[in-house]
Order: C-alpha cells, then sequence, then structure tokens
C-alpha cells in the first residue's frame, strides 16, 4: 500500500527517530482543510493537496505523514505532529495558530530539497517546542553588540518557531510577523546581515517578509521538487 510505503521511506531516511519497541497505529481519518488556511495560505494548500496522507499514532502521540513523490519516483515528505490540547506556552499568531491546527507541525523532513528552509531542523512551527527570545544566545548577542558598538534588538517577545541543529533560530515579531533569523554561523545563500547589526546574530531571509511569506516560500521549495 501506498501508505505503508511512505511509511518505509520515512523510516529508512529517518532511521533514529523510531525506538526499537515504538508502538505504531495506523488510523483511518481523512484530512479536513479549512477555507481560511486555503485563503491564508494557497502554496502551501496546493502542496499538501498534491500529498499522499496518513495518520499515524508513534508511541500515542498522533502525527500525519504527508508524502510525494519526486524523480524516479524516490518518496519524499514530512511527519507532522498533532497537538490536540493548548499547543504551545508562547503567544502565537493567529498565522501560525491556523497552520497548527490545520496540518500540524513539521517534527521531521526527509529526501527533502536541498536548499529548502526544512533541512537539517529539529522542528518547524510545533507549538510546544516554540519558545519566545533567543534563550541561550542572549550572552552571545550581547557581546557582540558590546564589540562592535551595536545597540541590541529587543527580541524578547520575538517568538522561535524554527530550531535547527545547529542551534540557529528563525523567529517572528508578533506585532508586525516579521521574520528573523538569528544564527552564530551559517552557510546560507539565502539570508541578508541586518544593517546596523553584528554579523552571524540577526539575518533577513531573501524573498521572505513575514511568517505568511516564510510559509509559502518553503511550499514553494517543495512544489517545485515534486512531481
Amino acid at each position: 500500500m501506498d501508505t505503508n510505503r511512505d511509511f518505509e521511506a520515512f523510516k529508512d531516511d529517518v532511521s533514529w527517530f523510531l525506538k526499537p519497541n515504538s508502538n505504531i497505529v495506523f488510523k483511518d481519518s481523512e484530512l479536513r482543510i479549512s477555507e481560511e488556511f486555503k485563503q491564508t495560505f494557497p502554496k502551501l494548500n496546493g502542496l499538501i493537496q498534491k500529498a499522499r496522507v496518513t495518520y499515524i499514532d508513534i508511541d500515542s502521540e498522533p502525527y500525519i505523514l504527508f508524502a510525494w513523490d519526486y524523480i524516479d519516483n524516490q518518496t519524499c515528505g514530512w511527519l507532522n505532529k498533532i497537538e490536540v490540547a493548548d499547543f504551545s506556552n508562547c503567544e502565537i499568531i493567529e498565522e501560525h495558530e491556523l497552520l497548527l491546527r490545520n496540518i500540524g507541525g513539521i517534527k521531521e523532513s526527509f529526501n527533502e530539497p536541498e536548499d529548502s528552509f526544512t533541512n537539517n531542523q529539529n522542528f518547524l512551527f510545533i507549538g510546544s517546542e516554540c519558545m519566545q527570545g533567543i534563550g541561550d544566545w542572549d550572552d552571545y548577542y550581547s557581546m557582540m553588540c558590546e564589540d562592535d558598538n551595536c545597540e541590541k534588538i529587543d527580541s524578547s517577545n520575538y517568538l522561535a518557531f524554527v530550531y535547527e541543529a545547529n542551534g540557529a533560530l528563525t523567529l517572528y515579531e508578533p506585532e508586525s510577523k516579521k521574520v528573523f533569523l538569528f544564527s552564530h554561523d551559517h552557510c546560507f545563500d539565502n539570508v541578508d546581515f541586518i544593517e546596523n547589526q553584528p554579523e552571524y546574530t540577526f539575518h533577513k531571509f531573501k524573498n521572505v517578509d513575514t511568517f505568511n511569506d516564510y510559509v509559502e516560500e518553503l511550499a514553494d521549495q517543495w512544489i517545485k521538487f515534486i512531481k
């Protein structure tokens, strides 16, 4: 079955995610996408509509596996975590909440496009894993600003909604919904340093201004990759 093939492809590429004794339960369910979601994220909705969708409980936690085919019928996709209760201790913006309520947040991706926002991330969007501010990077940022004689950005109310494996954070400012990358060491081609800020602190993504832009750019990266 396609759903089993998709899950096998996920397991092959993300072998560390499951425990040897993990309890896997496939469930019959139907994906329901709201009209508000379709209008807010048209590219993401188009991507989701092309996906094969599998509902899975992994160790009693609910997930959705979205899978697509790319070159030579290889399988790629996302394992999205579904949080049914109050899924964040932070104040998330309404667009972020809309995304989570419809498709959940991305816990793992596999066989992804080379330059996708999903590459090398610990999570994207998952409400319970978001945090306010830049956390342990605050001392580093203060030191860099002092060394470069720069005024600090007050990021205490920023919300980090993506956490990269090397520690980089993607954040949005809730009022303006503008998106920033905080990274001490990156090799991305799609970001620029921010004027009057120390290098390797706050950055802006090219072609991305707001949270919606980020979501739609991510979707576009995958749409161009799949069949």
